[in-house]
């Protein structure tokens, strides 16, 4: 049950109703999954009522005909019932760290001293989560009629760009859950939507397979008509099996057993914020709901651009900076005010649009609405404001250890570098994996194996000087459009494409001698390539003469020379030896 919007819902209630009672949302909830079982039961009763009239009629092939297809619906609806015992979602809930109270003492304190204010049981287990998010479990036996072991997740970004008192805020409506035990029933939930879900898929997907396998008998019918010279036969027919018309009878009953439920849950999120303004103040509350879905957006940005930019060249950041890095992005001071920018967008007015009932949280725009109708309670935000982070004791120990306990085996087996390192290196990856190909094609050519860096242009630069340009472009893959041309068009696709992998070994070479840095940016694009004026306004050029007919490779030696290469590129090699 995260503080945090997910999607459009239905218009919540006021600011000071709350959720149902925990006996009714109990009753609802066990009602609708008997209800799953009853509707299979009508099923089998009414396929059975159909038999009996059959039965009374005057024995004929279509009295056995409908015999035999109640069977195979009383077969589909059995089945049905032997998918919905599939479990639901599971109790352990997101992979993380679990966190003792003699690891992080300061933590676990804090949140005892806000269950107490919350007048609730504190947790038994609080684990750290990749991303901005918040929720909290509970393992109640007997259909949450005995209380369990609970369970509270608290994303690390939240710990990172949170202030405290808005990260009591997100606590304070985590344990409004325990308070009003919305987190008893939630097995319950979860295992009826996850038996409905389970039950219309598997039922859509062999209606699916049912409908394929009559189409191909069709067609396959059709083509030995035609093979025997008959005429095809009739259009098939349209009908469907038991499992569609089953399909879309459990499908209705799920549309309303999550409209009932969900409804239920966007009142339990009006509630549990009224617990949050309780602890943290309106205000304060307020503030973090509009803060956590920018954090949430900064945090995907993180991931996406700087701590997985170096992925495919098998780099990570520094151990402990795949998540950690995240503090490193909110403290440059762009990116700090646009996060705050973001927070402070005016939410979207939305009471004139349609508005999902499946939506299992109502609008953030009314929810700050609820919270803002509240009395003001008189607390101003305090400042400066502390970090959240502080709470944590040893935290680059802690971002290091839930690396181990979520990152997967490929990704903890990559290389680590240095953040000032990672995107030269990541980009000078890169050039060496697009110029494999001409790499390749030089060693088919030469018979010697070619090293992407400075000797390996070198060599190539000596080849083109050779008149070998066309051999060598001949030899590197080529796009469907360019396998299906020749002449002089297919010359000059080649010639492209041997130009473009020219320019990645050429940046290469530059990245190894020094003109050509790729620097970290923390406050625009994540990489940001510093090179001199001469050399990116002269590139271009040099590689067009290179390619030319004749080939004419000094500007490109003169250029990379300029920048500090030295050896092959001069041109006073011997002549490359081809063809061995």
């Amino acid at each position: 049950m995260p503080l945090r919007p997910a999607g459009p819902a239905a218009p919540g209630p006021a600011a000071g109703r709350g959720a149902p009672g925990a006996s009714l949302r109990a009753a609802l909830a066990l009602g609708l999954l008997l209800g799953f079982y009853l509707l299979a039961l009508a099923l089998l009763v009414a396929v059975a009522a159909l038999d009996v009239v059959l039965a009374r009629g005057t024995f004929t092939v279509v009295t056995v005909e409908g015999w035999l297809g109640s069977l195979a619906v009383a077969w589909c609806v059995l089945r049905v019932v032997a998918l919905g015992r599939r479990p639901g979602e599971g109790r352990e809930g997101p992979p993380g760290l679990s966190l003792t109270p003699r690891e992080q003492p300061e933590l676990w304190e804090h949140v005892r001293r806000l269950a107490e204010r919350v007048d609730t049981r504190p947790p038994a287990e609080i684990r750290i989560v990749p991303g901005a998010v918040a929720m909290v479990r509970e393992d109640a036996r007997w259909l949450g009629l005995v209380p369990g072991e609970r369970r509270l997740f608290l994303g690390v970004a939240l710990l990172l760009g949170l202030p405290e008192a808005e990260l009591d805020a997100v606590l304070g409506h985590e344990l409004g859950h325990y308070a009003h035990h919305d987190t008893r029933l939630g097995h319950v939930v979860a295992a009826l939507r996850g038996r409905l879900a389970h039950t219309v898929g598997t039922l859509r997907e062999r209606a699916a397979r049912e409908e394929a396998k009559e189409r191909a008998e069709f067609a396959a019918k059709a083509a030995r008509r035609r093979a025997e010279g008959r005429p095809p036969p009739l259009k098939r027919g349209g009908t469907q099996g038991p499992d569609h018309y089953l399909a879309l009878v459990f499908t209705a009953y799920a549309k309303l057993c999550l409209r009932l439920t969900e409804a239920v849950s966007r009142r339990q999120e009006y509630a549990a914020d009224l617990v949050a303004a309780r602890i943290a103040g309106p205000a304060t509350t307020a503030a973090a709901l509009r803060r956590v879905p920018a954090l949430e957006a900064a945090d995907e940005l993180y991931l996406n651009q700087y701590a997985l930019m170096g992925w495919d060249a098998g780099l990570l950041p520094p151990e402990g900076q795949f998540y950690g890095g995240f503090a490193l992005l909110l403290a440059d001071d762009m990116r700090r005010a646009q996060l705050t920018a973001l927070a402070r967008e005016p939410l979207p007015e939305e009471p004139g649009e349609d508005r999902s009932p499946y939506a299992s949280h109502p609008p953030t725009a009314d929810r700050i609405r609820a919270l803002e109708s509240l009395p003001d309670d008189g607390r101003a935000p305090a400042f400066p404001r502390r970090p959240a982070a502080t709470l944590l004791r040893t935290p680059d120990r802690l971002l290091a250890d839930l690396e181990q306990a979520t990152l997967s085996t490929e990704a903890l087996s990559k290389r680590r570098v240095p953040w000032a390192e990672l995107p030269w290196q990541a980009r000078r990856e890169t050039s060496a994996r697009e110029a494999a190909p001409l790499l390749a094609a030089m060693a088919e050519l030469t018979g010697a194996p070619a090293a992407p860096g400075v000797i390996a242009l070198g060599h190539l630069l000596d080849l083109l000087d050779h008149g070998l340009l066309h051999e060598l472009a001949a030899r590197l893959p080529r796009s469907e459009q360019a396998a299906h041309s020749s002449g002089r068009a297919a010359r000059e696709f080649a010639r492209t494409a041997f130009r473009s992998a020219l320019r990645q070994l050429a940046l290469g070479a530059a990245l190894e001698t020094g003109p050509c840095r790729w620097e970290l940016c923390w406050a625009g694009p994540p990489v940001r390539q510093s090179a001199p004026a001469w050399f990116t306004e002269d590139l271009p050029t040099a590689l067009d003469r290179a390619v030319a007919e004749p080939a004419v490779t000094a500007p490109l030696r003169t250029l990379l020379l300029r920048g500090g290469a030295h050896g092959p590129l001069d041109g006073t090699g011997p002549a490359p030896h081809t063809l061995a």
